[in-house]
């Protein structure tokens, strides 16, 4: 936590902040029982693989229709989605933008080979507000990672982003 407010801290308040409704958080859930082969809320909540694929799928889906509802673009249809690798991005012509959302309290993740695109960075405040931090360059992606003692996996390698205040800000 104290990172996070060391690198993201005093930009916060210049970050728009976006409300997924919770119709929206009921289709999300909806969705990943209907993907999981469960009828019953109960039965998502019971497994413990369950709930934590809601939250993530939650935090991607949330993350990237929040951001198209600030851009008054119409949101991603869960249907077209593969939710089992589902990383969110957006395109704006022939370009592909990465979205990064990350945790409030927390820095983002990013992989070594993965950052060789522009991403958003988008603060999950809570269940279902989202801040929008900025869209970073490669070249910024690059500049500013430090390393992070969070292991995902042993064949992956990742870094923390700590250049917030090199974010160029979402119109």
């Amino acid at each position: 936590m104290k990172l996070f407010f060391k690198y993201v801290g005093e930009y916060m308040r210049l970050y728009p902040q976006v409300r997924v409704t919770k119709t929206n958080e009921v289709l999300i859930q909806n969705y990943v029982m209907k993907h999981l082969g469960l009828t019953n809320l109960n039965h998502m909540r019971d497994r413990y693989e369950g709930q934590a694929f809601f939250d993530k799928t939650m935090k991607n889906v949330g993350g990237l229709w929040s951001l198209q509802k600030h851009l008054k673009l119409e949101p991603i249809d869960l249907d077209i989605i593969n939710l089992d690798n589902f990383h969110p991005s957006i395109k704006f012509g022939k370009e592909k933008i990465n979205i990064n959302v990350f945790d409030f309290g927390t820095l983002p993740l990013i992989n070594k080979k993965d950052f060789n695109k522009p991403t958003y960075f988008i603060i999950k405040k809570d269940s279902l507000t989202f801040l929008l931090c900025g869209l970073a360059s490669k070249e910024v992606i690059k500049n500013y990672l430090i390393e992070t003692s969070k292991v995902q996996s042993g064949s992956d390698n990742f870094m923390n982003f700590v250049g917030f205040k090199f974010l160029e800000q979402i119109k």
